[in-house]
């Protein structure tokens, strides 16, 4: 019946959103003016989108440079590394969204707002090229902040891109794989320990999501004892999902420590080694996975720009985008902070307002090149969500409160909406419904490159 209903839900939506065969017009350098945009996340792809349809028959050009030539939809992220969707299927080519925009994938190495260029890096050759322009947007996104605690970055997990997934999700496999070879329960355990620091929505997502693999890997692999097998989270605050209300909250920990997750609050990671992680306090715990999910910051090319920044690091920018030091950088998303008038603080760092902050930055940004009125940005959030794994979650959206089945049927309901072009939304609602029906694949898919025969 679920599945029905997602097939009937997509006929729906997918009547208006067709495809677009995508045709990119030559960019003669000097004969436009260029707005340039940095990053292709859910900032920046809506500013292209946008200018997309309407830049024709004007003087302005547009082009778009991101690290991957695609739009990755994050929210389903955590279902990727548990395997429950393919990971194509959360990906949207960026040369399949945009018709005029032109693309270039190259990393975004440094801006110099004086001269009015960026400077980026193509990966296959290495060389670095300056790029002109005449107006910017700023969507780099964050990258993971890992607070200065000693061996996080060299063996902790990041959860911030499709290779994270990938990678988390292949390591999982080969870590029962070894663990079924070892005799002793000593030897096994951790191997099949797997510690995520961050109880905030990724990290809760990732624990259920971690916690339905386990469930779907142990029938196979009959030589590891079940009680070695640990999935433990850990928050320094004394509750995890600090963005929903207390119960909802509280009905979150129940529900993940119900299933075997051993939520620990008020814990702090003091360091973290190859085989183990210290917590403040002196315990230790052997283990070979650490995923950290427990903060983030700007990218470091809005980090080395001479703008008003936040105590975050943030620049700072007036009610339309645009930095406060320089009116032709629009900066939005992660790498924005424009206080929120009803909260007296800076709007945070999620996708629903950085899709929105794009949308507003792209019509701002047109009518300050036609001579428009520019709209202020104001947003109420509309709610949060979180899953939990097997088929539950924790929801409060325009003030409803909803947990449980519920709360899980709705996230994958407006999740698959919110994912771009039907052929994606199809194949998405394809894995959930094999998902339903049969067990997950438990292949690992080892880096691998083709070698000539000796």
């Amino acid at each position: 019946m679920i599945a029905l209903f997602y097939l009937g839900k997509i006929k729906e939506i997918g009547s208006s959103t067709a495809e677009k065969i995508c045709y990119f017009p030559a960019m003669s350098p000097g004969s436009k003016k260029r707005i340039v945009i940095l990053g292709g996340g859910f900032a920046g792809m809506p500013v292209a989108q946008y200018l997309d349809k309407r830049l024709s028959g004007t003087e302005w050009e547009a082009l778009l440079i991101n690290r991957d030539n695609f739009f990755m939809f994050t929210p389903m992220l955590g279902e990727v590394a548990a395997g429950s969707i393919e990971t194509r299927h959360i990906l949207n080519p960026i040369r399949q969204l945009c018709r005029r925009v032109r693309f270039e994938e190259r990393e975004v190495v440094a801006i110099d707002p004086k001269q009015k260029t960026v400077r980026a890096r193509q990966e296959a050759t290495g060389t670095e090229e300056e790029v002109r322009y005449d107006k910017l947007v700023v969507a780099l996104g964050s990258t993971t902040n890992f607070y200065g605690v000693p061996g996080l970055k060299e063996y902790a997990i990041t959860m911030k891109d499709v290779g994270d997934a990938v990678f988390l999700r292949n390591h999982f496999i080969s870590l029962f794989e070894q663990a079924d070879m070892e005799k002793q329960i000593e030897k096994q355990a951790p191997l099949v320990t797997f510690v995520i620091v961050g109880g905030g929505f990724a990290g809760v997502e990732i624990a259920g999501e971690l916690t339905d693999l386990g469930h779907h890997l142990r029938r196979y692999y009959p030589y590891i004892d079940k009680n070695a097998i640990r999935i433990i989270l850990l928050e320094a605050g004394t509750r995890i999902l600090s963005e929903v209300s207390e119960d909802l909250a509280n009905f979150a920990l129940q529900t993940l420590r119900e299933r075997g997750v051993e939520a620990r609050l008020q814990t702090l990671v003091q360091e973290a080694r190859a085989d183990r992680i210290l917590i403040r306090g002196g315990e230790e715990i052997f283990t070979r996975t650490v995923v950290w999910t427990a903060g983030v910051m700007p990218h470091p090319v809005v980090s080395s720009l001479p703008f008003q920044k936040d105590e975050k690091g943030r620049i700072r920018v007036n009610e339309y985008f645009q930095s406060l030091d320089d009116p032709d950088v629009w900066v939005i998303g992660d790498s924005s902070s424009l206080v929120d008038p009803n909260t007296g603080k800076p709007y945070p760092p999620t996708a629903q307002h950085a899709t929105r902050q794009g949308r507003l930055a792209a019509r701002n940004l047109m009518a300050d090149l036609l001579g428009g009125q520019k709209k202020p940005f104001h947003y109420n959030m509309l709610g949060q969500m979180a899953m939990l794994g097997r088929r539950s979650g924790v929801a409060i959206v325009l003030g409803f409160r909803l947990k449980g089945f519920w709360a899980w049927w709705l996230w994958r309901t407006y999740y698959l909406f919110r994912l771009p072009r039907f052929q994606k939304k199809l194949r998405v609602v394809i894995d959930w419904t094999i998902d339903l029906f049969f067990e997950r694949d438990i292949t690992q898919l080892k880096p691998f490159q083709r070698r000539p025969v000796a």
